[in-house]
């Protein structure tokens, strides 16, 4: 059984995924928010927002740490990075 930020890591392989997704990986939302702010600050994916800029990492404490992104999970995808791909293959 893989932990769900390797769960995570595997279907981005294949494409971008809506955070609204991701989130039905975890068991929680506590585990969503510290497992996505783990791959963010371990360099494994990217959070890219509607207009596919890539939300920068002074953000993701507010998002992550603080909860807010709960409430917005429509507005964010993650991407896989060259990082996180190497660590699943």
């Amino acid at each position: 059984m893989y932990s769900p930020e390797m769960e995570t890591l595997d279907p981005l392989l294949g494409g971008d995924m809506p955070l609204t997704v991701i989130r039905g990986i975890y068991p929680d939302e506590a585990s969503f928010l510290r497992g996505v702010l783990a791959l963010l600050s371990s360099g494994d994916v990217r959070l890219l927002t509607q207009d596919n800029s890539e939300t920068p990492p002074w953000r993701w404490r507010e998002l992550f740490e603080e909860g807010r992104v709960i409430h917005d999970l429509k507005e964010f995808r993650l991407t896989v990075s060259p990082r996180g791909a190497q660590r699943v293959t």
